[in-house]
């Protein structure tokens, strides 16, 4: 279960769902203190704080804000500019609150009421996650754009929010769950016919990894007794060097093959 340690703005807030889960809601667009009518009304001041349809004055209104924010805790900074692959997780529900049940539910006779009596499905409010990135800094992040299914970006510095909507000010979203998932492009990195130098030969890889790539050597024309050592082997190349079966440098061909995570830009 979600703690939502990150910040909301003011259309945002805690609440509980039915499951008892901490969720994230949209606010009221006005309190009780606020409203008028009488609070012994079916339809009045204890109806979420709502305010009358400015369409129909003697029909109660929505009270819901059309759309809110929720930035999360977690960024993501890397070392460098790469290719990113991002999913999204988001677990929500929605209820309308304002589909009273001394009001019919919107049915004349008791049993045709809709939801939750008839099971009918609420599609009204909604929820997304949105992610910003920039090249030079985490402060730098103004736009944001939604993470479908799967989404591949180039960047740098990541930031992440949640989008809450409402489209009649009446029906809540209600998020339980917010994950994003980051993943690296798995790629293959080789270079072939390459003449070492007797005293040892230092290989850049023709992009950097994110993280130090697991690394075949092929040696070609190797005599018995023939060895050779790795040294310096980091996510951005290596260092090797061959040596005869009296451990003296000597020179040779070879090929190389890394596997790993992260296309560096």
């Amino acid at each position: 279960m979600a703690d939502f340690n990150g910040t909301r703005d003011s259309n945002v807030a805690i609440s509980t769902d039915n499951a008892n889960r901490k969720v994230l809601i949209l606010d009221t667009i006005t309190n009780f203190d606020d409203g008028v009518g009488n609070t012994d009304s079916a339809e009045g001041r204890f109806d979420l704080g709502g305010t009358d349809s400015t369409s129909n004055p003697t029909k109660f209104g929505g009270n819901v804000e059309s759309s809110g924010f929720y930035t999360f805790a977690n960024t993501l900074s890397l070392d460098a500019i790469y290719d990113v692959t991002l999913g999204a997780k988001l677990g929500m529900s929605s209820e309308d609150e304002y589909d009273l049940f001394d009001s019919g539910r919107g049915a004349t006779q008791f049993e045709d009421a809709k939801a939750p009596f008839d099971g009918s499905p609420e599609v009204q409010a909604g929820a997304e996650i949105q992610v910003g990135f920039s090249d030079t800094s985490l402060a730098s992040i103004t736009n944001f754009r939604k993470i479908a299914q799967q989404t591949t970006l180039k960047g740098r510095f990541f930031k992440f929010r949640a989008k809450l909507t409402c489209d009649n000010a009446k029906v809540r979203s209600k998020v339980h769950d917010l994950k994003f998932t980051v993943n690296f492009e798995k790629r293959v990195d080789t270079k072939e016919d390459i003449v070492s130098s007797a005293s040892g030969t230092t290989v850049s890889y023709n992009s950097s990894f994110f993280a130090i790539p697991s690394l075949s050597i092929m040696g070609q024309g190797m005599a018995v007794g023939d060895f050779f050592t790795l040294s310096s082997k980091t996510k951005d190349g290596f260092t090797i060097r061959f040596f005869n079966s009296s451990s003296v440098g000597i020179s040779r061909t070879f090929d190389y093959q890394a596997q790993g995570f992260g296309l560096k830009s």
